[in-house]
């Protein structure tokens, strides 16, 4: 149990470059995936032998960013939770800066789909790639506050560095 005590608190002092080193990590990856997987290994472009590898790196990289952003926010990102009034300000800043995003990829998402369909034609959407969407909405949407925090919280001093909080 020591370990997990001392990541947890290592987290829990993290510096800004790490924790946005970890939001990137968790929401740059999937996409990756997706995005290498439509383009080269679907059309036969890429041999499953190279691409297994990379899938599972990019993958753990996911889940390593995700674990490391939930880990960080310690459920600080819920509006439920109880805060000193400092704390309570970023969450709140935190909340709306992520709405903000998840506006800005429906609006982005949704014109896209419009610009598509009026100049290009109708659009047929498959089952695996309504999946794909589902997945990424599971992922990334309960994750959104607990990154926007990450994001935004600057670095604790370095008194509470020193004594691991």
């Amino acid at each position: 149990m020591a370990p997990v005590h001392a990541l947890r608190s290592s987290l829990a002092t993290a510096r800004r470059t790490t924790r946005r080193r970890l939001v990137i990590a968790a929401f740059l990856s999937y996409p990756t995936f997706l995005a290498i997987y439509a383009s080269l290994v679907a059309p036969g472009r890429l041999p499953p032998a190279i691409w297994a590898p990379i899938a599972v790196v990019l993958l753990v990289l996911t889940f390593i960013g995700l674990a490391g952003v939930y880990g960080y926010a310690r459920g600080r990102a819920e509006p439920s939770t109880e805060l000193d009034e400092r704390e309570a300000q970023l969450r709140d800043r935190a909340i709306g800066l992520s709405y903000a995003i998840l506006v800005g990829a429906v609006t982005a998402i949704v014109g896209g789909l419009a610009v598509y369909a009026s100049f290009i034609g109708p659009i047929s959407i498959d089952m695996g790639s309504l999946g794909s969407a589902i997945i990424a909405i599971g992922l990334y949407l309960p994750a959104l506050p607990s990154a926007a925090l990450a994001w935004i919280e600057p670095d604790p001093p370095a008194e509470m560095v020193e004594a691991g909080r």
